[in-house]
């Protein structure tokens, strides 16, 4: 990556008009997380041509992981401003919104993405994140079938089914969908957290406690497991 991050800077060095170098100048400096340097090569690319929607959008990225959420919002509306067919840039502002708990405009955004590609999985998680957090857990259900219909190793989505379904009482259930997302993915600490709990609501507390402590294992500073474990013994 050094080796492409010199040839894009002698590129604009050569012409620093070279939006194509900018840009993956920026692609590249995000890759490395070097977020301040990668924010102003895509700057410098949107500078010379404003109308580059992809370019916005990637801002937008770093924005986000910089915890820069306003400036993130703005990039990714301009993006889809220039590109209304966007649908990455919609999902996109609509985990924005997620993060500033305006939920009405993530589901729009989600809703937006979905419409330009049905065929978006994460979209349709992204939405039940949401509807999942707001306790509409029927809609949530949907939107997780619908993700893992598109993406069938989708662990977060089956990770996601299961404590809504935990949370509509159906332990049996969500413990068969854990089972199944830690087939998919076996150092998952957040879905060994989440059958120790199904396994403790039907009194299964010894089987739980080592779900908690496999969950530890993985994530050694899992505060919740620690915690849910101390219940365990408590009890």
């Amino acid at each position: 990556l050094d080796e492409s991050i010199e040839s894009f800077v002698n590129a604009t060095e050569i012409d620093p008009g070279f939006v194509d170098a900018h840009y993956n100048l920026g692609n590249t400096l995000k890759e490395l997380n070097r977020l301040d340097e990668s924010v102003k090569s895509y700057e410098r690319a949107i500078a010379i041509d404003p109308e580059f929607a992809q370019a916005h959008n990637n801002l937008g990225n770093v924005q986000k992981d910089l915890n820069q959420l306003d400036d993130a919002l703005k990039s990714y509306e301009r993006a889809v401003s220039i590109d209304p067919e966007f649908a990455q840039a919609y999902n996109n502002l609509g985990n924005v919104f997620k993060e500033l708990d305006v939920n009405n405009e993530s589901i729009s955004s989600y809703k937006k993405a979905i419409e330009i590609d049905p065929n978006f999985a994460e979209a349709y998680y992204n939405l039940g994140i949401i509807n999942k957090k707001i306790r509409k857990f029927d809609f949530a259900v949907q939107d997780f079938k619908k993700a893992i219909s598109l993406k069938q190793d989708f662990a977060e989505a089956y990770n996601n089914l299961g404590s809504t379904y935990n949370a509509l009482g159906k332990s049996k259930k969500a413990i068969e969908l854990y089972e199944k997302v830690l087939t998919l993915k076996p150092n998952y600490a957040e879905a060994y957290n989440n059958l120790g709990s199904a396994l403790k609501d039907l009194r299964r507390s010894n089987e739980a406690a080592k779900c908690y402590e496999k969950a530890i294992l993985i994530k050694p500073d899992y505060a919740e497991a620690y915690c849910n474990l101390g219940s365990i013994y408590n009890d």
